[in-house]
């Protein structure tokens, strides 16, 4: 499966940081330009700070995998170079240095997820467009996706059943960072209701890697209707109509 090339490249940065010379620092971070230029959006301080924040969430506790990243890349700790540093970490926790390094790359590792986690614009979209006239609904689902990123097809349900479409994907028409795939649902009738109860449901089960944006629209002719968006971050989005709806008689 491929894997996300954001997070590989925060990944390999950070195993180059680690090698450096002397303090783990903002000098240091700024030869790291994925780091700086997506993590940071172009400020070598708010790298720095990035990471420093996750060395608090996450690498408090100091047998932990993370803090074992920062200590062997000299961030308070011990030691002018890797091999130094391992030492020292290898004294300390009284273990050899094969087990330090090991400990170390997961840390990268982990971290590389939480700093690629963290990035709200380079990731996929999904965009879900619902219109209603005269009780009849067409539904729009269109994904965007990072070229090289890993892909997964939507899974579509309205009102219950299963729709499901090839979701093909193509080169953007306007922009050159992703590929985007689209398809549409026509001639949906909204479900009879004499209440506030929901008269469509459509449900897009989107599972990718990194959590995509959701944009969402609806447009409505019939008087009473309102639309209810739900996101979830690492499952979909649902849009429900709602209000009191009788179909017109025949």
């Amino acid at each position: 499966m491929k894997d996300d090339p954001h997070r590989q490249e925060i990944y390999a940065e950070l195993r180059q940081l680690r090698r450096g010379a002397g303090e783990f620092g903002m000098d240091r971070i700024a030869t790291a330009f994925t780091i700086t230029d997506f993590v940071g959006r172009g400020s070598v301080e708010r790298a720095y700070g990035a990471l420093l924040d996750a060395l608090v969430r996450h690498g408090s506790d100091p047998e932990s995998d993370i803090r074992a990243y920062f200590d062997t890349s000299g961030f308070q700790a011990e030691g002018d170079n890797l091999d130094q540093r391992l030492s020292a970490y290898s004294d300390l926790h009284h273990v050899d240095q094969r087990t330090a390094l090991r400990r170390s790359d997961r840390g990268a590792e982990k971290l590389s997820y939480i700093l690629r986690d963290t990035l709200t614009i380079e990731r996929p979209w999904g965009k879900l467009a619902v219109s209603e006239v005269g009780g009849v609904v067409t539904i729009g689902v269109q994904v965007d996706v990072p070229h090289n990123a890993q892909w997964r097809r939507p899974h579509v349900y309205i009102n219950g059943e299963q729709h499901e479409r090839d979701f093909v994907l193509h080169d953007s028409e306007s922009s050159d960072f992703f590929a985007t795939a689209k398809e549409r649902f026509d001639r949906i009738p909204l479900l009879s209701s004499e209440s506030d109860d929901d008269v469509f449901e459509a449900k897009v089960f989107w599972v990718m890697p990194v959590w995509p944006i959701w944009v969402t629209s609806a447009g409505f002719t019939t008087p009473g209707l309102v639309a209810t968006f739900t996101m979830e971050r690492n499952s979909g989005a649902t849009i429900s109509i709602w209000g009191s709806w009788t179909p017109p008689p025949k």
